[in-house]
Formats: C-alpha cells, sequence, structure tokens
C-alpha cells in the first residue's frame, strides 16, 4: 500500500507543481484529489479538517486498515517563514515538530515525501503541532 500511496502523492504534487510554488491554502485541493485517486485503487481513505473557530481549515488525509497513513504533503506551509511570528499559533507547527525526535521524523516524512508512516502517538504528535495562540492573547 505504501507505494501506492507514494505514487498518488507524488503524481498530485508533480501535476501542480510546475504551476504553483506555494502550497498554502492547496490542502483541501491535494486533500480532495488524493483521497478519489486512492478511492479508485480502493484503499480505504478518509479526510479530515482541523477547523479550529473559523480561523484556521486544514485538511489531511488518513488512510489504510491495519497499517496506517497520515497523507498532508502541503505541511510545508507551516514552516517558519523568515522575519514573521506565527499570528494563528503559538509556534510554527513545523518548530513544534522538531522539538521531539519522533516529530522530527513526522516533519521529515511530510516535507520530503508528503504522508508518514503511523506507529505510536505519531497522530497525537501531529495534531498538537497545531496549538493555536489563546484567545485574547496579544501577538
Amino acid at each position: 500500500m505504501e507505494e501506492e500511496i507514494r505514487f498518488i502523492v507524488f503524481k498530485n504534487l508533480s501535476e501542480v507543481k510546475m504551476k504553483v510554488d506555494d502550497l498554502d491554502g492547496l490542502c483541501y485541493y491535494f486533500a480532495n484529489n488524493i483521497k478519489a485517486d486512492l478511492e479508485m485503487m480502493e484503499i480505504p481513505v478518509n479526510m479530515y479538517n482541523i477547523n479550529e473557530g473559523g480561523g484556521f481549515d486544514h485538511y489531511y488525509l488518513l488512510a489504510g486498515d491495519d497499517e496506517k497513513y497520515l497523507i498532508d504533503p502541503t505541511y510545508s506551509q507551516f514552516l517558519p517563514k523568515l522575519n514573521e511570528k506565527p499570528i494563528l499559533f503559538e509556534d510554527f507547527p513545523a518548530n513544534v515538530l522538531d522539538k521531539t525526535e519522533q516529530g522530527k521524523i513526522i516533519l521529515s516524512d511530510l516535507l520530503h515525501d508528503g504522508y508518514h508512516k503511523l506507529s505510536g502517538n505519531d497522530y497525537d504528535i501531529y495534531l498538537l503541532s497545531f496549538k493555536l495562540k489563546e484567545r485574547g492573547k496579544s501577538l
């Protein structure tokens, strides 16, 4: 199954990479297209949305039965930006992942391959990288 996931993610990214360098805001587009391709290959897949009070929306996929894969080829949009501070988040999500050994592996896989084979508490680590600032806290 991993070979099929790798192929589908690469296919979808390569179709758009020639036209778009910035993946910000394209998570729904990629998640929807990759989901359709995986379903045609009869690979179980579900799309999820991290939605925090309308201020933040991010789509990703979980694929597989016995072995689960986190698919998020647009995670690079959460890398630190030069001379920018995170507006919605306490820290850039990629920085949060980069603080633990397991987080570094997840981050590397997402940035390099667009997916990560889940084990242990990887899914929780991924979700915790999206820690928003408390409402009312000054920016």
